[in-house]
């Protein structure tokens, strides 16, 4: 039996991992775009996520539920709507400002997962968790405060609201069945799909753009997105949802990696150090957490 379950956790790791690892590879692809508009990506990437997410669910399935049942699928459309708005933040506070900065902000949807858990789950915080906050807080102050522009200030904001509506999503998803948990992302994709539409006719932006540049956008939308998210809601199945979490961390270290190799994009010494603490505080979140659960 251990090994069994050792096995298990071992694949769990893997699909983890390697989910983080391919997410972390979409910032390649986003600064490689000069000339395309924020909604104009969210239109295109959103068809392929929705198209893989559906074709995972025709595919891999065993619920008799249908899909496009709104009555039996309430919980999962309320996660996708979630998980669609954070994929719009996403992109643009990528695209408003550092990766480095956008993701660090971005890693602390687990913080709020925890305190919307408290809220509608009823599930008890740690003792410890006004301490996390205080050091978390601290590090968001570092990064905002030493945005060097307008636009990076807006971006830091996108991406503290992108963080909360993942969280959302993440909350909501809880209620799902392992075997139903990519109709969330189906859904997702499918709100992004519609909404980038209705900003793109709104703002008068062109549906059209280059070939090459739409196939990328596609591409990223199965290899990174739709792949790397299919893979992190996988490894759940064998991972405690805190190791999961902390394993997803490694897309906040890797791109700004990417980003500095291939793009010579800096990491400023403010990121640096705001990051180490919104990272740590992370961490003693889902050490506390883990504690308290073992004590159990």
């Amino acid at each position: 039996m251990f090994g069994l379950n050792t096995s298990k956790t071992n694949i769990g790791f893997v699909l983890a991992i390697a989910g983080a690892f391919i997410l972390s590879l979409e910032v390649l692809f986003l600064r490689s775009f000069d000339d395309v508009e924020g909604f104009q990506i969210m239109f295109y990437r959103s068809i392929s996520v929705s198209i893989l997410f559906l074709l995972y669910i025709l595919l891999f399935r065993r619920t008799k539920e249908t899909i496009f049942s709104l009555k039996n699928n309430v919980k999962e459309i309320l996660s996708g709507l979630f998980l669609g708005i954070s994929f719009f933040c996403y992109i643009f506070s990528i695209l408003n400002t550092s990766v480095a900065s956008s993701l660090l902000i971005l890693s602390i949807s687990p913080m709020f997962s925890v305190i919307l858990s408290q809220l509608f789950l009823k599930e008890k915080l740690p003792k410890q968790i006004f301490i996390i906050l205080i050091i978390l807080i601290l590090g968001l102050i570092i990064i905002f405060k030493n945005s060097v522009s307008e636009s990076q200030s807006i971006g830091n904001i996108i991406a503290l609201i992108g963080a909360f509506f993942f969280a959302s999503s993440v909350v909501t998803s809880r209620a799902i069945g392992s075997d139903k948990i990519a109709f969330g992302g189906f859904f997702a994709g499918t709100f992004a799909f519609y909404l980038s539409a209705l900003c793109l006719l709104l703002f008068d932006i062109s549906f059209y753009i280059e070939p090459k540049i739409m196939f990328l956008i596609f591409l990223m939308g199965l290899l990174t997105t739709g792949l790397g998210m299919l893979l992190l809601l996988s490894s759940a199945k064998y991972l405690l949802g805190p190791y999961v979490s902390l394993i997803a961390l490694l897309e906040v270290i890797l791109a700004p990696i990417w980003s500095l190799i291939f793009y010579s994009e800096s990491i400023r010494y403010e990121e640096i150090i705001g990051g180490f603490l919104i990272l740590g505080s992370i961490i003693l979140l889902i050490v506390f957490t883990n504690i308290k659960n073992i004590k159990k």
